[in-house]
């Protein structure tokens, strides 16, 4: 009796060809779909961070110049309006770049005259025309004096005598006693003394710098003491003109209305992001002359 062997020749060599073909195929479609979404997730965390860095800028220097209780603005008008949401940081600027200063008051102007600057390079804010609340400031410095949070207003420590040499200054919480202190103590303050915050823009950098304690009387915007100062952000977009450069912070001044437009430009990891608004001071005469 004849056995019938079956048959068990497995794969042909252009099955196997073509399986291996198809495996390739799969698996470059399967990278490409992973590297897309890669791609995207850090597109999408790199979008997130800008957008975060640049609300956090804008909400604090809205929240100081809504408090402020005076302003003084230092920053460049130019012959041609600079297109930071098409510029890409360090692009030669176009125009003419002319350095002024920007103040609510004669007083102010009196500071900056005594310490040598031009009476051409100060403008009052209240002295704009109409159709100058449009005029666009490139901000190299702004600086804002507020009020002492009252939380900070603590009673005058007891030790200290009126025959205690130094300034004197009144104690909010026990109005017409007044003493003699050597120094502002940290959480000692006068009622009518002012923090003075700094914002100073560089390239892609704004730094911040607080003032604790200055005294009425002191303002001067040229020079302070007792400060502390940090970098806040370095993801603003920027222009260059010869060797300095100008920082997409952009101010307008409306002091009939008592309001300041802030239009900030960001750029980071070839990411774009622009925040802008009006900013509507509290205290309406800030930006007239008094």
């Amino acid at each position: 009796m004849t056995k019938k062997i079956k048959s068990n020749n497995g794969f042909t060599l252009i099955e196997l060809v073509i399986a291996l073909a198809m495996l390739a195929f799969i698996m470059t479609a399967v990278s490409a779909l992973m590297g897309s979404s890669v791609l995207s997730f850090r597109k999408s965390k790199a979008n997130i961070s800008i957008q975060n860095s640049a609300q956090s800028t804008y909400d604090k220097l809205s929240d100081v110049i809504m408090q402020a209780k005076r302003v003084v603005i230092y920053g460049y008008q130019c012959s041609a309006d600079v297109d930071f949401e098409n510029a890409k940081p360090g692009d030669a600027a176009g125009g003419t770049f002319t350095a002024k200063y920007y103040v609510p008051d004669t007083a102010t102007k009196k500071e900056l005259t005594d310490a040598g600057v031009s009476e051409a390079n100060i403008v009052i804010f209240s002295d704009m025309s109409p159709a100058d609340k449009d005029t666009k400031i490139y901000v190299i410095k702004m600086i804002i004096d507020i009020s002492v949070p009252i939380d900070k207003i603590t009673a005058i420590d007891p030790s200290y005598t009126a025959a205690t040499t130094g300034v004197e200054v009144n104690d909010a919480l026990h109005i017409g006693n007044k003493v003699k202190i050597n120094k502002i103590e940290d959480g000692v303050y006068d009622a009518n003394d002012m923090l003075r915050n700094t914002f100073t823009f560089d390239g892609e950098n704004m730094y911040y710098e607080r003032q604790y304690a200055l005294q009425t009387g002191k303002n001067d915007v040229i020079s302070g003491t007792d400060k502390e100062k940090w970098l806040f952000t370095n993801v603003f977009n920027y222009v260059t003109i010869g060797t300095s450069k100008v920082t997409g912070c952009v101010a307008t001044v409306d002091s009939k209305n008592g309001a300041i437009g802030l239009n900030l430009y960001f750029h980071d990891k070839n990411m774009e992001y622009t925040t802008n608004g009006m900013v509507k001071l509290r205290n309406s005469d800030v930006l007239e002359n008094k």
